[in-house]
């Protein structure tokens, strides 16, 4: 890619995380961003059709990143990722605090948990002798929203708690759920 384009690119992503910490993705517009971003609508408009498309880029370019970690998880995949995935948000808080907050996408967590669905199922369908397919996804289901929900319980304490302490928590959880359908 260009180094014109990607410096374009980062401009508007630095832009956007810090209009969100302000509204929310649905209210921001383009030429608020692009102002932001001291970017020219017609850049803009080069590369993209609306907020919405740009945030769907922004989120698919983000996810793409996650799914790297997927090669080096060799089991546990869900609770592997989602050990990576806090890290991840730890390391990049402004990004993920906004995008993921009160502003942001509330579909973008459950997106990125979603990644290892496949990978998971398998895994567990191994594992998990007295569960059937429809138990498997259901069980997939269920601990998504429940980790959706502590994650999204730390990120609105602006990542107090320790991560490992959550990464925990989730791993416990998660296990003691499953055993029940070995």
């Amino acid at each position: 890619m260009d180094i014109r384009i990607l410096k374009t690119k980062n401009k508007l992503y630095k832009a956007f995380i810090s209009l969100i910490d302000k509204e929310r993705i649905k209210d921001i517009t383009v030429l608020e961003l692009c102002k932001e971003a001291k970017v020219n609508r017609t850049t803009f408009y080069k590369y993209y059709l609306d907020v919405e498309d740009f945030t769907n880029k922004y989120e698919e370019e983000l996810l793409e990143e996650l799914k790297i970690n997927i090669k080096n998880i060799n089991r546990n995949y869900l609770l592997s990722f989602t050990n990576n995935t806090i890290e991840t948000i730890k390391k990049d808080k402004s990004t993920y605090l906004n995008l993921l907050g009160p502003n942001g996408d509330a579909n973008f967590l459950k997106k990125i948990l979603y990644i290892v669905k496949n990978e998971s199922i398998e895994e567990w369908h191994k594992l998990l002798k007295k569960a059937t397919e429809n138990d498997l996804n259901h069980i997939y289901n269920f601990i998504v929203d429940g980790i959706t929900g502590i994650i999204n319980e730390w990120i609105k304490s602006n990542c107090k708690e320790d991560s490992e302490q959550i990464e925990i928590f989730i791993n416990k959880i998660c296990m003691s759920g499953l055993s029940s359908f070995i």
